[in-house]
This record gives structure tokens, C-alpha cells and sequence, in this order.
């Protein structure tokens, strides 16, 4: 079955002048400015897209918006002949000087296994951001994959604070957690600026760029191997991917300090996207579902259960003891499946396109029925 994914490249840009520093702070400053409707001087298309997002988003005056690239204004190019970079990125700006629009061409690092898909894939309207004083353009790379559309299994991935992924199959139950290492990393670095700031007060903040580049290679690092520890499982099992759409965890989400430094800054889009380029890769489709009330839905009886503590999931009617996480992993699965009563069913057999649907035996069917992907409605609710 082919389908038209999209893959985001982080690529890094470097070896900027002082002019194009400048220009690059100008605009994302006056971008964050036109996201809360400010009257600023912005490129023209990159001010529709600040407008755009201000009607849509209604962003958080306190959260740094990534400034959006529309892919007919921007370019990527590539040139090996030349010293600085062999590739280069075109970012619009607003030129005060000139009083008008331009254009900057950016010395650019883009990470080896990407290259052939940028310059194979279809560049798609992209992001500009800033982090740890360093600039990176997010590219949105359109290409055409060939995914199976037979399955044995779902493979159901719970993204959160406590595990930055949980995931179990349906068949069996088997359960594997990852971010251990993730955790331990960022509470690491996190403990090390604090120190280093408090230390030296002068000095610090270059100190903390730096160490602000180890803790994201070490953290991109595990999540490479995370994501390729689940396709290669899923791989295994001959497992469709489900995951919980965590879109809008950002958005009316306050649970204190603590929680949010720990929800909000988990890297669950990176490792979502690493998933779906291996799993891309290996012929496996990746489905996201509606994550709404899974975590606190009990995944045997379907009734609204309780949290003693943040990893513990309880059920008052059935009596379910269990990992929490696990338990909306497995909801997210039989969410994709149809498996549930309202709200829970909602989602239907459907998945995320209209066309796709995962068909699993009925009761009177034989158990080693597989799964199948197809654009034929089954006539039925799906049971498991």
C-alpha cells in the first residue's frame, strides 16, 4: 500500500555572520510579537503565517513559537564545491535596512542518513528555532512509502512523563518501557546548569550552551535507539504501530511546576518522528490516535478508574491493578480497534486517514485470522 508520509530533518544551521545572526534574531523576535497580534515588520509571507497561528493556536505569550517557513519562499540547495557548507538554506527575513523583504542564504549542517531524503523528498512548508542560542530549520520532507497492509498484531505506544514510551502488543499483552536513560540524562544536565549558573555567574551561560549540545547528542542518541528497538519488535511481529496523539498536551494542561518540567520538555514529537521513519523504512504503517481519557479509562471494563500515585492505574469495579501507562497503551490500541463504548468509541475502526482501517476476528472467527489494512468497510465493529 502506498502512502505520502512526512518526515521532519532538524537540521542545524552554522558559521553565520554577525549580519545574519542579526537578522535571523530580528525576525523570530518580531514573529513571536505577531503570533500575540502585534504590528510588527515581518517578510509578507512569514506574516500571514504569524497571523495564521495567532487564529489557530491562540499561543501561550510565555512559549516561544517556531517561525513558519512556507516552502515556496524558503529553499534548501546543495553545492560540494563550496568551502563553508556543502549545504545551504534560504530563510526570508525582513531587511530594515532596505525597509523591505529578502532573503539569506544560511551555511547549513544537515545529519548524514537525511541527506538522500532531502534531496529526494518534497520540502514542505517548514519551521525556524532557536534553542540554547543555536539556530535549526525543522524541514517537513513529503516522500511516498510502500507500507504493508497485512498485519498479526498492534503494536500500542503511551507517551509520558514517567516512561517517554510505553508500549505493549495486543495479543499478548508483552510490555516494554523506555526513557530510563532519558530521564536520567535531562535531570543530569538540568542539576549541572544549575550549578555551573550559580558557580559562575559570568562564564555560565557559554558554559551552559555547551553542555546544552551534549545533553541533546546523548538524549537524540537514546531516542534513535528507542525508536529502533520498537520497528525492529514490531518488525518482528508483523505489528501495525499505534500511538497516542499527545498534539495538545501543551494546551490547558497546567499541573504545576514539576509535572510541566517534565511532560513539557520530554522530546515525545523527535522520538514520534524517528518511529515513523524507521518504521517507514521497514514497510510498517504508523497510526496516531485520539489519547483523550485513555489514561484514565480502565482498559478491561472500559469504567473511569483511579490514580493513587502517577504510575499506578485502579479500578474500583473490575479491580484491575496496574501500570498506568501500560493500561492507556492498551487503550490506545482497542481505541484504534473500536473497541470501546462511547466516548471511547468514537474513534471508531478508523484510524487516522478515513480510508485506513484495522480489521480484526470477531468471536466466531478463527483465532489466527490476521490483521488486515484495507479500504473496504468490514460491515461490523472490530472486536479483539
Amino acid at each position: 500500500m502506498q502512502r505520502t508520509v512526512s518526515t521532519t530533518v532538524r537540521v542545524k544551521l552554522h558559521s553565520l555572520t554577525n549580519r545574519k545572526a542579526d537578522l535571523l534574531a530580528r525576525e523570530y523576535g518580531a514573529f513571536q510579537t505577531g503570533v500575540h497580534g502585534g504590528d510588527v515588520d515581518l517578510y509578507s509571507a512569514t506574516d500571514q503565517q504569524a497571523s495564521k497561528v495567532k487564529r489557530q493556536k491562540y499561543p501561550n505569550r510565555d512559549t516561544e513559537q517556531p517561525v513558519v517557513l512556507r516552502n515556496d519562499v524558503f529553499g534548501v540547495s546543495y553545492d560540494e564545491d563550496t568551502v563553508l557548507s556543502s549545504w545551504w538554506v534560504k530563510v526570508p527575513v525582513y531587511d530594515p535596512e532596505r525597509g523591505r523583504g529578502n532573503s539569506i542564504w544560511c551555511p547549513a549542517h544537515v545529519p548524514h542518513k537525511d541527506e538522500r531524503l532531502v534531496r529526494e523528498g518534497d520540502v514542505r512548508d517548514s519551521e525556524l528555532v532557536r534553542r540554547d542560542g543555536d539556530w535549526y530549520v525543522h524541514l517537513v520532507v513529503k516522500r511516498s512509502v510502500t507500507v504493508a497492509d497485512e498485519y498479526d498484531d498492534v503494536l500500542a505506544i503511551d507517551m509520558g512523563a514517567r516512561w517517554v514510551a510505553t508500549c505493549v502488543f495486543l495479543s499478548d499483552r508483552k510490555t516494554a518501557f523506555y526513557g530510563e536513560e532519558v530521564r536520567r540524562i535531562r535531570e543530569h544536565y538540568k542539576q549541572l546548569r544549575k550549578s555551573i549558573g550559580k558557580a559562575k555567574p559570568r562564564q555560565g551561560q557559554q558554559v551552559v550552551e555547551r553542555i546544552g549540545d551534549a545533553e541533546a547528542r546523548k538524549v537524540d542518541d537514546r531516542l534513535h535507539k528507542i525508536a529502533r528497538q520498537i520497528v525492529e519488535d514490531a518488525e518482528e511481529r508483523n505489528a501495525i504501530i499505534v500511538v497516542g496523539d499527545l498534539g495538545g498536551i501543551r494546551k490547558n494542561n497546567d499541573k504545576g511546576r514539576y509535572v510541566n518540567d517534565k511532560t513539557h520538555k520530554m522530546p515525545f514529537a523527535r522520538l514520534l518522528n524517528y518511529i515513523e521513519y524507521k518504521a517507514h523504512d521497514a514497510g510498517i504503517d504508523v497510526q496516531l490516535v485520539d489519547e483523550y481519557d485513555t489514561s484514565q479509562t480502565c482498559n478491561r471494563c472500559a469504567c473511569k478508574g483511579v490514580r493513587e500515585t502517577q504510575g499506578r492505574f485502579e479500578c474500583p469495579e473490575c479491580g484491575l491493578d496496574d501500570s498506568a501507562d501500560k493500561n492507556g497503551a492498551l487503550n490506545i490500541g482497542k481505541r484504534a480497534l473500536g473497541k470501546f463504548s462511547k466516548p471511547l468509541s468514537e474513534a471508531g475502526a478508523v484510524l487516522a486517514q478515513p480510508e485506513t482501517q484495522v480489521i480484526v476476528q470477531r468471536d466466531d472467527e478463527s483465532a489466527n485470522l490476521p490483521l488486515l489494512v484495507d479500504s473496504t468497510p468490514s460491515g461490523g465493529t472490530p472486536r479483539l
